[in-house]
This record gives C-alpha cells, sequence and structure tokens, in this order.
C-alpha cells in the first residue's frame, strides 16, 4: 500500500517574525499542557472527559502569551 507523499516547501526563517514572551520578551518556549474537562452532556461519549491541550510557555519566566492560549 503507498504512503502520500507530503511536499516539501523551501522556507527561509531570515523572512520569519520571532515570537517573544509579552512579559519579559525571551524567545525561547517550552511545550506545557493544559487540561480541558468536557462535560458528559456534550462529549461525543457521553461520558466526562479530560482532555490535554498542547500549548507553550516561556522557558524565562513560564508566561503563556495570550495567542498561545487554548
Amino acid at each position: 500500500m503507498n504512503q502520500p507523499t507530503q511536499q516539501q516547501i523551501p522556507v527561509d526563517l531570515k523572512n520569519a517574525q520571532d515570537i517573544e514572551c509579552e512579559e519579559c520578551k525571551g524567545q525561547y518556549f517550552s511545550p506545557v499542557f493544559s487540561i480541558k474537562k468536557l462535560s458528559a452532556l456534550v462529549s461525543p461519549t457521553g461520558q466526562e472527559m479530560m482532555i490535554p491541550v498542547q500549548t507553550f510557555q516561556c522557558s524565562g519566566c513560564g508566561h503563556v502569551n495570550e495567542d498561545f492560549s487554548p
């Protein structure tokens, strides 16, 4: 069975904007998770669910930028 191939599009990161922490202006971030609780009333399974949502926090001060908030 053939797997579809993804086309690699070259990107020049010199044209990309650096993201800074809104609090300390740091430029390094670590992946973290927030946990969302979904009520059984709206859950697709009919049971309460805990859903991990990955986001990024500043490695320097721990702040999560508003754009990163789930």
